[in-house]
């Protein structure tokens, strides 16, 4: 009876993995962030004698991708795989909280845009932080309306610990918890439980920090410079976020009916606030991506299924308006799936002569690697003690001069590690010329000129600077 009384989220949930299979195509290239999550697990679980490590990066979703390497997967197909039951359970939840918040109807239309919104389905074989840190915010609502208060704090201290921006969105959480506590039997008591389920991974993190690298806030500190430092061309005007989600689902601009059908309850005003802080706060930063709207989907779309049902209930005609409707869904449904077409562009690396022999090359030679680029140890065991597309130009400098007699070998690709403008980093053509200066005096075994970019391979010389 139970099963068949949720069939409809089985159907989106199985046709959800269906749209995933038929797209695999598109997923043979890895990103650059999911390499780095990629190669942070082999460094976990190799005890640091294979793979990589960005101090900026959170540690759930690495510690979940090495246990599948570990274990003697493919790392990137257990990462795909793990990426998508992520995705699938983001979907489960979202129909969990419309359920609980709302109604089944609006639970399940909500799912279903979830699901099938082009850059949730695009970014869910990704292997990336936003899907399953959404998870866990998902997570920590559910566990607030069920007033579970520690494991409502712990669900949110596991998204942080996924994707540290997700500390955002839990700003409105945050704020809904505390008023809705406020002046309650046992408010101290409760608030004593969500600190405590929030601060239980949270605080060994940072005490890991000051072991690790002797401050609490480096991982911060580096990933402020990286913001300041790398993103720079992906820059947007404040209306980016508004114009990119009326392009992902022409029907929010249903959400300006909301103030029509008003709720005060603590689950609907969750819900609301939710998205309504994040977005803007990520508005106002100058860095500005899509699939960090994807973050807040779920409760958008929770928001439009609830105003769809409240315009539906209000017009006369309805199995017309019914109609209508699913005509006008299936047309969304249908971009969503031409959009697929626009993929291609990130399909690059399979054609890309340089990149794939550096692969190869660091497949089957060993010593202890600089590269400017972590998707060239993709496929390696090695461990690559240089990441000289990480640093600051102030610790890139300082690195070389303190381990350049201790590099075998040296990946080199003039575009990965471009200058940003003058005032983000000063010290960038400085750091650049005496990383050209090091790298000449090696053996250069390889170079490729392809379309703008220089790709280099540099070995240990016999007699060395």
């Amino acid at each position: 009876m139970r099963l068949r009384s949720n069939i409809g989220i089985i159907i989106v949930i199985l046709a959800f993995i269906c749209a995933n299979a038929v797209f695999l195509n598109f997923y043979k290239d890895v990103w650059w962030d999911s390499s780095v999550y990629i190669g942070m697990g082999k460094y976990i679980f190799s005890s640091g004698k294979s793979g990589l490590w960005e101090e900026s990066r959170p540690l759930i979703l690495p510690f979940i991708l090495g246990i599948g390497w570990k274990l003697g997967f493919d790392a990137v197909y257990f990462a795909r795989l793990v990426s998508i039951i992520f995705a699938i359970l983001v979907i489960c939840m979202t129909y969990a909280i419309g359920l609980k918040v709302f109604s089944k109807k609006i639970g399940l239309l909500a799912a279903f845009f979830t699901a099938f919104s082009y850059n949730f389905l695009f970014f869910s074989p990704n292997i990336l932080t936003e899907i399953p840190s959404m998870l866990f915010l998902l997570l920590a609502l559910y566990f607030f309306m069920e007033n579970k208060f520690f494991f409502m704090g712990l669900a949110a201290g596991i998204a942080v610990m996924t994707r540290f921006f997700q500390f955002f969105t839990l700003i409105g959480l945050g704020i809904i918890f505390i008023i809705s506590i406020h002046r309650k039997p046992k408010s101290a008591k409760k608030l004593f439980y969500g600190a405590a389920g929030f601060l239980i991974l949270v605080l060994p993190y940072f005490i890991l920090n000051y072991y690790l690298y002797n401050d609490m806030f480096e991982p911060f500190k580096v990933q402020a410079h990286l913001t300041r430092a790398t993103t720079w061309a992906h820059y947007q005007e404040f209306p980016f976020y508004i114009k990119g989600l009326l392009k992902e689902n022409f029907f929010l601009v249903l959400l300006l009916s909301l103030p029509l059908f008003p709720r005060k309850d603590r689950g609907f005003t969750a819900v609301f606030l939710i998205p309504a802080i994040y977005l803007f706060i990520f508005s106002i930063a100058k860095n500005k991506d899509m699939r960090y709207a994807i973050l807040v989907m779920p409760f958008l779309y929770l928001l439009l299924s609830y105003c769809l049902m409240k315009i539906h209930g209000k017009i006369k005609y309805k199995k017309l308006a019914s109609a209508f409707f699913i005509l006008v869904l299936a047309a969304w449904t249908a971009t969503t799936f031409m959009s697929f077409n626009d993929a291609v562009r990130y399909t690059y690396q399979r054609n890309d002569e340089g990149f794939l022999y550096f692969q190869d090359y660091l497949k089957n030679n060993n010593g202890n690697v600089w590269t400017t680029n972590p998707l060239y140890a993709l496929y390696s065991g090695q461990k690559i003690g240089g990441l000289l597309y990480f640093y600051s130009s102030e610790k890139l400098i300082d690195f070389i001069n303190k381990n350049k007699n201790n590099v075998d070998i040296v990946l080199f690709n003039s575009c990965d590690i471009p200058c940003p403008p003058a005032e983000a980093d000063p010290l960038c053509g400085e750091s650049r010329e005496i990383l050209y200066n090091a790298v000449s005096k090696f053996r250069k075994i390889y170079e490729k000129g392809i379309n703008s970019c220089r790709y280099e391979i540099y070995r240990k010389a016999t007699s060395l600077f």
